[in-house]
Parts: C-alpha cells; structure tokens; sequence
C-alpha cells in the first residue's frame, strides 16, 4: 500500500491589545484593521498526515479469524473429491475505491463508465492470496494437523469454484449495506485426490 505524506502549512493571527504602542513609528493599522485587535502576531501551524493508493483496507474483524469447521464424521468420505458441509468465511474490506471490485482485466485504460460507477487505471482491483501449507497429494488442499491424513481444507468461492492455495487470484465480491465489497468463501474438509487410504 503506498502512502503520500502531506505536509499543509496554514497561518495563523491573533489579537493582542497593546495601546502602549500607539505613538510608535511603526503603522499599527493594517487593512483590515480591527478596534478591538488594536495589535497583531502571528504563528504557523503545521498539518501532517498521509493518503494512502490502496484500493481497499481490510477491517480490523478480518485480520484475524478462527473458523469453526464443526465435528465431522470420517463416514462422509468415501472416495476422492469427497467434501463436508463448508462453513462460510467473510473478508470485510473498506474505503474502498471505485473500480476496486473490478476485474484487473476489465479496467479500461481511458477513465470509462457511469458517473456513479467510474473507474480508471489507477483503481487497481483487489487481488486475493491464501498463504498456508499445501497438503502433500493435493496442492490445492490447506494440509491438516493432527493424527488424520489423506484430506485437507478446501476453499471455494461464492461460485463453488476452487481456490487456489499460495497463489493470487481474483475475488469474487458481494456489495453490502455500506455498498462496499465484501469477499466470502467456503471452507470445507475434501478427500485428498491421490490419496486412498482410509481416514
């Protein structure tokens, strides 16, 4: 996420009253000359922030989650490709950008669209990635710890298509309430493919 640092200086007067200096030299009176400020000083105050060119922030509730798969009984698999009932997972992203939720492939490269719904090159569309150890017969399975084998986490868009593990991908996208995009996706225990041995 890149971030621009801004730097806004601003001035600032305030008024003191100083008859003492009425026989001065010096003019007292400027333009906008004001009885009650018969005497003026003056300061910089100094603005510091950033703007960040993310097309989305991930909301604090989705940066960590634990994900309740439920007891599963082993009698569910009984071949390769086997699946539990998947749970679903929510990504919760905000401030997003127009176009965020586009696909990368789809942002024209001249500003097009709606004037509700616009979007350039500039507006890069989110892209996914699922980190975690591949299970060692199917690479698109999340491996499981503990005494069980020949089975792993699968996970599934809002369409049941696969996800890949390690590698970036497109999300798919459902608008909320805040009409901002949310990422949901399944997550289920599968049979490994090259695995027939009994779980």
């Amino acid at each position: 996420m890149m971030k621009t640092r801004l730097s806004l200086l601003a001035l600032f007067v305030f008024g003191i009253s100083m008859p003492a200096l009425a026989d001065a030299d010096i003019p007292l009176q400027p333009q906008h000359y004001n009885r009650d400020h018969q005497g003026e000083d003056g300061g910089n105050v100094i603005f510091n922030g950033s703007v960040y060119a993310s097309p989305c922030v991930l909301a604090p509730q989705s940066r960590l989650q634990i994900i309740e798969m439920g007891e599963i009984s082993a009698r569910r698999f009984h071949q390769a490709g086997d699946r539990s009932q998947p749970v679903l997972v929510r990504v919760e992203l905000r401030d997003c950008l127009k176009g965020a939720s586009q696909a990368r492939d789809s942002i024209a490269s001249r500003t097009t669209g709606s004037s509700k719904h616009l979007y350039t090159t500039g507006e890069q569309a989110v892209q996914l990635t699922f980190i975690g150890e591949s299970d060692e017969h199917n690479r698109q399975l999340l491996r499981l710890t503990g005494s069980i084998s020949g089975a792993g986490i699968r996970l599934l868009d809002v369409k049941e298509r696969a996800l890949d593990i390690n590698q970036t991908q497109p999300a798919v996208y459902r608008e909320n309430r805040r009409q901002q995009p949310d990422v949901y996706c399944r997550a289920g225990i599968d049979r490994a493919k090259r695995d027939r041995r009994k779980l």
